[in-house]
């Protein structure tokens, strides 16, 4: 029997399976989100111009009453088919009790902070490999069981699985996707508002090779406005010392305290990491996740090897629904060679002119050795402006520079230029209508790197149209050029491929 036939006949048999379900109770509810994108183009300059490819996301769920099922399925259809796949991504099963919760199959779950364990999904994000050329969803898994116990004094959670590896592709079985196998909890008491003590631990096992963790965390709060946590683990054994920081510990290190007052809002942030990619951690980066499309894509990536620093945010409210931000952040790398500096210091405002004017300008300016980036200076604004009746227009520009130096070869030092422009009508709730433009000399991006006397520029002209069907299909198209790097969303940082073409997106809910 053929792969596609197989997984028909799978998918066949569970759609039995929740056909005899739905029945059991007329009070159950059955869910259906559906999602399609299709791609017409290809990376910039890279045959076919026209290539055709179709992701598409099927998630079956039923609930009744404590009791949650679901399946989801994925489907990518490309050429050549050695890259096709259909393929059932996730299983899973929820019981929640009223002081418990049990999960069986495909979960999320986080442990502290992540410092030792966190799955998360992005929704809406497919995410595209560059080696496999396959397209999937967004999410780091774990697939076993979590059991959760709670009450007003205590938290417990406990977690048998294996940890999925966002950046092994489909085409690779579960073996590949998923080598970790991973046991772990965590405990937190609540002792006093002002003090909940808890404690950490984890073991990986990893083709026969076992790594044990472990760690403490603490948080607390005070009717004063003040709320802090705190978190430290580190690997057992090994030559590792409890409790001591440096290039000869693996730990991970993370703290935070806020203070909110009437008018004004403060929080710190501190982060100490060494030799701690985990491959199923995810830690805080203490980096300012920016809206504007240049500061985001210039976000700085965590490297949890070795990196410590700090992060200092306020927040002040000048009157009238107005608030003015200021952050400064900054990390320094050890490498074997040298040490790397970066910092940032960013400030917007979010002011109402009217009930129908709103304006944000913002400035930064930052440094990041990591990349070889330095004196790199970004400015913008945005502005939304109420037209008539139900329609509104909004109208960015973001303008970017920077030096790029090279130590080895001090020769191809040079400097560069993004600028950013969008334009957009919108008819509340259903319509939007816009075109963004973003041009560049970066000489990485021109290819003119060894050749000085030709400063191109770069375009990248879209074309995008959003459209409300109903409450329950919404479609999305664009058609243009769109510039690939570094993409952030809910604190997770991914490079996104270039693109040259059409595109359309279809999310149904039924």
């Amino acid at each position: 029997m053929k792969a596609n036939d197989k997984f028909t006949e799978k998918a066949l048999l569970f759609g039995l399976l929740f056909m005899a379900i739905v029945p059991l109770s007329v009070s159950g509810q059955f869910s259906v989100a559906h999602r399609l994108e299709y791609q017409l183009g290809n990376l910039p300059d890279v045959e076919p111009e026209s290539r055709t490819s179709m992701y598409n996301q099927l998630n079956l769920s039923y609930s009744h009453q404590n009791l949650t099922a679901g399946v989801r399925a994925e489907f990518f259809k490309t050429e050549p088919a050695g890259r096709q796949y259909s393929k059932f991504q996730q299983k899973y099963m929820y019981y929640q009790g009223e002081q418990f919760e049990i999960r069986l199959g495909n979960f999320y779950e986080t442990l502290g902070r992540g410092l030792l364990l966190r799955s998360y999904e992005i929704p809406g994000v497919v995410y595209e490999d560059l080696g496999s050329r396959q397209r999937y969803g967004f999410y780091k898994d774990v697939e076993g069981v979590s059991l959760r116990y709670f009450n007003s004094f205590i938290q417990a959670k406990i977690l048998y699985g294996r940890p999925l590896d966002l950046l092994s592709p489909p085409k690779f079985s579960s073996q590949v996707r998923r080598p970790n196998l991973v046991q772990g909890g965590e405990v937190n008491i609540q002792v006093l508002p002002a003090f909940s003590p808890g404690i950490l631990f984890l073991r990986q096992d990893m083709q026969s090779r076992i790594n044990e963790y472990g760690g403490m965390n603490a948080s607390g709060y005070f009717d004063s406005g003040t709320q802090y946590y705190v978190e430290y683990v580190q690997e057992k054994g090994n030559g590792n010392e409890f409790l001591r920081f440096g290039k000869t510990n693996r730990h991970a290190f993370y703290a935070s305290v806020s203070q909110v007052f009437s008018r004004v809002s403060f929080s710190l942030e501190l982060k100490d990491y060494n030799a701690f990619t985990l491959n199923f951690n995810d830690p805080p980066s203490l980096i300012r996740e920016h809206a504007p499309t240049l500061l985001n894509r210039a976000t700085h990536t965590v490297d949890t090897r070795n990196e410590r620093g700090f992060q200092l945010e306020s927040i002040v409210n000048i009157g009238s629904l107005n608030t003015a931000t200021f952050n400064v952040s900054a990390a320094e790398n050890q490498t074997f060679t040298d040490d790397k500096l970066f910092y940032e210091f960013f400030a917007d405002l979010n002011l109402y002119f009217s009930e129908r004017t709103q304006f944000k300008p913002f400035i930064d300016f930052s440094q990041d050795e990591v990349i070889s980036v330095k004196n790199r200076f970004t400015t913008g604004f945005s502005i939304e402006q109420q037209l008539f009746n139900l329609w509104s227009g909004y109208f960015n520009l973001e303008l970017q520079q920077f030096e790029r130096t090279y130590s080895s070869a001090p020769e191809l030092d040079h400097g560069a230029t993004n600028a950013l422009t969008g334009l957009s009508v919108s008819r509340a709730p259903d319509l939007t209508v816009g075109m963004t433009v973003e041009v560049s000399n970066d000489p990485l991006e021109t290819n003119t790197l060894l050749d000085f006397d030709e400063y191109n520029f770069a375009a990248w002209p879209g074309f995008f149209v959003n459209y409300q069907v109903n409450q329950d299909h919404m479609v999305q198209v664009f058609y243009g050029k769109r510039r690939g790097g570094n993409a952030c969303s809910g604190g997770i940082c991914y490079e996104v491929l270039p693109f040259k073409g059409l595109e359309v997106r279809i999310n149904s809910i039924l």
